[in-house]
C-alpha cells in the first residue's frame, strides 16, 4: 500500500502518457505550432570546433532539460551556419549559429501538458544527462519501474496466502497470464 502511496503521481504520469499515445494523431496530421523566435549576441570561442561551440551554447544558453547533441547530430545548413537542436521534455530549441552576424537565431518549439508527460515517463537513467532535475526525475521513474515489479511480486504472494481458491483471483491471474502469453508468442 505504501509503496502504491509512494507511486500515485507517477502512475498518473504513466496513465496520461499511454492515454496521449492512444488518441495522439498521426505525425503528419499534426498541427505545427508556430515556434518562438529572438536571436542573442554570441561569439563563439576563438578556434572552437562544431563540437566545442555546441557545447559551449548547451552550457551557457540553454536554460531547462535539454539533452547533450550527438556528434552525429552536429550540421550545417544550407548557408554553412552550424544548426544544433536541442531537445527536451518541454519541447524543441533550434538554434543556429550566425557566425558573420556574432549572434544566435532561437526558435522554440513547445509541447503540450500530454506530450511533457509522454516525454518524461520515457525518461530512465543513462549517461549524458546533465540537469539535476532530470537527474531526480530518471530517479524517480527507475525507482517506479522496481516498485511496480514489488507490488506484482507482493500482490502474487499475498493472493497466495490467503486466499488462494478466490475465484475471481483465479479468473483475473488466468486472463492476464494467457494474454501475455499469447500476446508474447505472436510477436516473437
Amino acid at each position: 500500500m505504501y509503496v502504491g502511496l509512494l507511486n500515485f503521481t507517477i502512475l498518473l504520469v504513466f496513465g496520461v502518457a499511454g492515454l496521449n499515445a492512444t488518441f495522439e494523431r498521426a505525425p503528419n496530421s499534426q498541427p505545427k505550432p508556430e515556434p518562438k523566435l529572438h536571436f542573442e549576441d554570441y561569439v563563439p570561442p576563438l578556434n572552437a570546433t562544431d563540437r566545442q561551440v555546441a557545447d559551449d551554447i548547451h552550457r551557457t544558453r540553454i536554460k531547462g532539460f535539454a539533452h547533450v547533441i550527438a556528434d552525429r547530430a552536429l550540421k550545417r545548413d544550407k548557408k554553412n551556419n552550424l544548426q544544433l537542436d536541442f531537445y527536451s521534455p518541454n519541447g524543441l530549441r533550434r538554434v543556429t549559429v550566425l557566425e558573420k552576424e556574432g549572434k544566435l537565431r532561437i526558435e522554440e518549439t513547445a509541447t503540450g501538458m500530454g506530450e511533457f508527460m509522454s516525454r518524461m515517463h520515457s525518461n530512465t537513467m543513462r549517461p549524458g544527462i546533465v540537469d539535476w532535475r532530470m537527474n531526480l526525475w530518471t530517479w524517480y521513474t527507475e525507482f517506479s519501474i522496481w516498485s511496480l515489479l514489488a507490488m506484482a511480486m507482493s500482490g502474487l504472494y499475498l493472493w497466495l496466502v490467503s486466499r488462494p481458491g478466490y475465484k475471481w483471483a483465479i479468473v483475473a491471474f488466468g486472463l492476464g497470464s494467457g494474454a501475455f502469453l499469447i500476446l508474447w508468442g505472436v510477436t516473437r
